[in-house]
């Protein structure tokens, strides 16, 4: 009987340790590990784990963003109160405007959002280690660098309803001269 109880045990400890945070499913961003982690697979790298450390990181800068700077798309300083320590994917996205005026806010998941920027997957050229000529790649390549094992994410909507979505990476990615993987 105490054999079942101590198997029951770990089992159910196991099964939560797989599940999102809280602060993934509060913050409305279930999904994003699992969008992610697909990538991921594809290429073979190591899974990414959810970080609540980075999630507040990051919604701290999305609230930021659509406080302060008016919802512009801005990356975080390098030094100072709110020094960059870790990689950063930031996507953006309007309201919708409505035929009679009113504007409505979008409704995007996580996959949506990590898709915009796996879709830049078609304009890195993986043998030369670069983007195609004139074209943006960075946010592909830090979503499969190799070495990031922790993220975490947050989103804020901006007053006009427009959303500014920021995901943080431990390690960071994109090195000059080293490829991703």
């Amino acid at each position: 009987m105490r054999k079942v109880i101590v198997t029951t045990i770990a089992t159910g400890i196991l099964l939560l340790a797989g599940m999102p945070s809280s602060a993934e499913e509060n913050k409305g961003m279930a999904g994003m590990t699992r969008a992610h982690n697909r990538v991921r697979s594809e290429l073979s790298l190591p899974q990414i784990a959810w970080s609540d450390e980075l999630a507040r990181f990051a919604q701290e800068w999305a609230d930021y963003l659509a406080e302060q700077n008016g919802c512009g798309m801005r990356h975080r300083p390098d030094r100072g109160r709110y020094g960059l320590p870790y990689g950063e994917n930031l996507y953006w996205a309007s309201p919708i405007r409505m035929g009679n005026g009113t504007r409505k806010k979008q409704s995007l998941s996580p996959q949506k959002v990590v898709g915009s920027w796996v879709s830049e997957r078609e304009d890195y050229d993986h043998s030369r280690n670069r983007c195609r000529w004139g074209k943006t790649c960075g946010h592909y390549t830090q979503v499969i660098w190799k070495a990031t094992r922790r993220i975490g994410c947050g989103m804020a909507t901006c007053s006009d309803l427009s959303q500014i979505w920021v995901c943080n990476y431990d390690p960071p990615g994109n090195y000059l001269g080293q490829p991703p993987y």
